[in-house]
């Protein structure tokens, strides 16, 4: 992600931008939710096998199948599409993701509402980073992340010095 491509606030510096080099084609969630979504296609394949459904059952066994069918390997295809198109930037008050599929939609988080972010290392010198609070930004397969950990921790504490109230001066007395 360039400078030129981010909607920059008044006096706002960019400080890194990349993007994934390696797109994760599993993650954590994916433990749960896949077999999940494997068990739910399985019984909507067996119950339309089985039975000859008519109407609302066959309408609904379809939706279960193809929800199932999503949860199971949908989910990691998308993902990996979406993160080929996906770019990251870190500036001196935000950190931003830009992704998507077909449209790309740009998440931001304000650094100073952030805590230091958690490096969960990855295959070939990548990792994702994340933070403690929900709804974060998360930056997927990011490349030299220890160097990328630690710019950011720099730039959260930075931001959060500056929204800290000034100290009253007590020396003068």
């Amino acid at each position: 992600m360039s400078a030129g491509e981010i909607d920059l606030l008044p006096g706002e510096r960019v400080l890194w931008a990349g993007e994934p080099v390696q797109r994760p084609l599993y993650v954590a969630a994916d433990g749960v939710i896949a077999p999940a979504g494997l068990v739910l296609a399985v019984a909507a394949l067996w119950f339309l096998l089985t039975t000859e459904p008519a109407g609302p059952a066959m309408a609904a066994a379809v939706v279960v199948l193809v929800i199932g069918l999503y949860g199971a390997v949908g989910r990691e295809a998308v993902r990996y599409l979406a993160l080929g198109r996906t770019t990251y930037a870190v500036t001196d008050s935000r950190v931003i993701a830009r992704t998507g599929l077909f449209r790309q939609k740009e998440r931001a988080s304000e650094l100073a509402g952030l805590s230091a972010p958690v490096l969960k290392p990855g295959p070939s010198r990548t990792g994702t980073l994340t933070f403690a609070e929900s709804g974060s930004v998360t930056l997927m397969g990011v490349g030299e992340p220890k160097r990328v950990r630690d710019l950011l921790t720099k730039a959260i504490d930075e931001a959060k010095a500056r929204q800290a109230p000034p100290e009253p001066d007590t020396s003068a007395a």
